[in-house]
């Protein structure tokens, strides 16, 4: 199913992202993709955080009420997350969709009209999402890119710091390729060691 496929559903997405961020060098550019990068990040954090402190409703599949003829296999990296609202795929694909819009309009309309039929309607229509947490992951995800992005502060940072390291870019390049390697299957080394912290805690807990 397309909005099952890792591959599939990041073509026109992932592969504008890397584009641009190597198709010139420069400082400018790039500065303003890692705050985009940054702000896609914390679009996600907010996604979960909202998933498990505000449940809404639970993925539509999940409700005997709605009968769906096709039926998806729970994503292990759910965690036993079945809360949907906002999408934290749909809010990681809009939030770059934005970052691409913002260097180049005409990739970032396909990004955005890719994303919305293979994270949105696809996701839909299989039962996994409601419409609204479609909607309110867009919102999540191009608002906070938006307003990372009107920070002056952050700008000049980023800027500092990526001229800091311009000698040694070819670290930066690997820090990005490993970012975006892990952003295509939704962090699954980041949310291992959240468990794995989740669970240290939760020992200290039991022992005091």
């Amino acid at each position: 199913m397309v909005g099952l496929n890792p591959f599939f559903r990041g073509l026109l997405v992932f592969i504008p992202l890397i584009w641009l961020w190597f198709s010139r060098n420069s400082s400018g550019r790039r500065s303003r993709m890692t705050i985009g990068l940054l702000a896609s990040s914390v679009a996600v954090l907010i996604s979960l955080g909202v998933q498990y402190s505000l449940p809404a409703h639970v993925r539509p599949f999940l409700d005997p009420s709605i009968h769906l003829h096709y039926y998806p296999v729970p994503d292990p990296a759910w965690g036993g997350r079945f809360d949907s609202f906002p999408s934290d795929t749909a809010a990681l694909f809009f939030a770059f969709s934005t970052i691409i819009f913002i260097e180049h309009r005409l990739a970032g309309w396909l990004a955005f009209i890719w994303s919305v039929f293979t994270i949105g309607v696809a996701r839909v229509a299989i039962g996994i999402h409601y419409p609204s947490d479609i909607a309110g992951a867009f919102i999540l995800g191009v608002a906070s890119v938006y307003l990372f992005s009107r920070i002056p502060p952050l700008a000049a940072m980023a800027q500092r710091t990526l001229q800091k390291w311009e000698l040694r870019m070819y670290i930066v390049d690997a820090c990005f390729c490993l970012f975006i390697a892990e952003a295509y299957v939704l962090f699954p080394g980041i949310r291992g060691l959240g468990h794995i912290l989740n669970f240290s805690i939760s020992l200290l807990a039991r022992k005091h």
